[in-house]
């Protein structure tokens, strides 16, 4: 296996989150040349907030993509130049108006290789409590929602929580040390 060899890069198209890039490429191997496109994307974050009782803290707003109101948890993008641990802290206080002491990297991972260059920094914030009201950018409409671990599980099971990413991080926080519900009764199928 050989990786491809990028020979050229253009920028086809430059929004405010995102860029779209073709890649000419050349595979050395197969002697062939293929153009890609990838999206670069700022880096951002994903928050599993837990207040003192246990229930998880999420937010529901509509999505374009799918056009359907969604149930995740606190995201955002990393600013530039923003640490992605202030970003989760800010993020979850503009989103929700909660504040945690305690953050913790669950884990760094790819958000789409085959198309997409940036990372996502899921983490979860512990012993969240309300502190201000919500703070939210221009283009945000976002409802607080709070549930119990069991109800978030079977959110997920009946699919009123159906984002990939947003299962990703429910699950890395489920499995994960810093969550008291039984793992044996973690089942989403």
């Amino acid at each position: 296996m050989h990786k491809w060899l990028i020979e050229d890069r253009d920028t086809v198209s430059k929004q405010a989150v995102f860029s779209v890039e073709k890649l000419a490429c050349y595979h050395p191997q197969k002697k062939i040349k293929h153009d890609f496109y990838i999206l670069n994307n700022p880096d951002w974050v994903n928050i599993v907030a837990v207040d003192k009782n246990g229930n998880v803290i999420l937010v529901k707003q509509h999505r374009l993509g799918t056009d359907e109101y969604t149930i995740e948890t606190v995201a955002g993008l990393i600013d530039p130049g923003e640490d992605p641990l202030q970003a989760a802290s800010r993020e979850l206080l503009e989103e929700t108006g909660y504040k945690a002491e305690t953050f913790i990297l669950l884990k760094k991972l790819a958000a789409n290789p085959a198309i997409m260059n940036n990372y996502i920094y899921f983490y979860c914030a512990l012993d969240a409590h309300k502190v201000a009201n919500q703070s939210l950018d221009l283009a945000e409409d976002i409802e607080i929602v709070t549930l119990q671990t069991g109800e978030v599980i079977n959110n997920m099971k009946n699919g009123a929580i159906n984002h990939s990413i947003i299962v990703t991080a429910l699950l890395l926080f489920f499995m994960s040390p810093y969550c008291s519900f039984p793992k044996e009764d973690i089942v989403i199928y």
